[in-house]
C-alpha cells in the first residue's frame, strides 16, 4: 500500500523540458529540445531528427539554467524558458529556427571556418607612448617599491592608449598582413 502513494505525480511533469546541446555536426553549439524519441529517431520540437543510436556522440545535455543563457543570446527575443515575462503566444507561423537564428554567413566565410591546414602567424601591432627615462625609472625604483612603480609605470602608458586607436592600428596591421601575404603571389 504504500508503494501506491509514492509515485503519484508522473515522471514527465518533475522532469520539465530537458535541453540539449549538438556537440558535433552543422548544429555544432545550438540547443534543442527533443518531441519524440523511439528505438530509431530523435525528433526536435525544432525540426529535424537524429539517428536514436548517434545521440550520445553528436548531443550533450544541458542544464536548464544554462540552457536558458544560450537559448537567450541565440533566439533575441525568444524566451523558450519563460524567464521573461509572460509567454506570448505567436499568432503567425513562426519563421523556421534557422532563420530566426542564424545570419546569412557569406560562401566564402564557410569555406575559411571549414579549413583544416590554415598558417598561424603573429599580428604585429605597434603604438606609439610616451615612457620615462631609464634614469627616472630607477629613481622611482630606488625610492618606491619596485612593484607599485612598475604597476604606475604600466597604467601610466595603458593611459595613453584609447580604444580608437587600438582598433586603428588593428585594422592596418589587419590589412598589412593581408597584403604581405597575399598581394606578392
Amino acid at each position: 500500500m504504500q508503494e501506491d502513494n509514492i509515485k503519484e505525480t508522473p515522471e514527465e511533469e518533475v522532469q520539465g523540458t530537458a535541453y540539449w546541446q549538438w556537440i558535433k555536426g552543422d548544429e555544432s553549439g545550438s540547443v534543442v529540445t527533443i518531441k519524440e524519441e523511439d528505438s530509431k529517431w530523435i525528433t526536435f520540437d525544432q525540426g529535424g531528427r537524429l539517428a536514436a543510436e548517434l545521440k550520445s556522440e553528436f548531443l550533450q545535455s544541458l542544464d536548464s539554467d544554462i540552457a536558458g543563457e544560450f537559448v537567450k543570446t541565440q533566439n533575441a527575443g525568444i524566451d523558450p524558458l519563460n524567464i521573461g515575462g509572460p509567454l506570448l503566444v505567436p499568432t503567425e507561423t513562426p519563421l523556421p529556427v534557422k532563420q530566426i537564428t542564424e545570419q546569412t554567413v557569406s560562401p566564402i566565410r564557410v569555406l575559411f571556418n571549414k579549413q583544416k591546414k590554415n598558417s598561424k602567424v603573429k599580428l604585429l601591432l605597434e603604438f606609439p607612448v610616451n615612457i620615462p627615462t631609464k634614469a627616472i625609472y630607477e629613481l622611482m625604483s630606488t625610492s618606491f617599491d619596485s612593484t607599485e612603480v612598475n604597476e604606475q609605470l604600466y597604467s601610466f602608458i595603458l593611459d595613453q592608449l584609447s580604444e580608437d586607436e587600438i582598433k586603428e592600428c588593428l585594422t592596418d596591421s589587419i590589412k598589412s598582413l593581408i597584403e604581405s601575404k597575399y598581394k606578392g603571389e
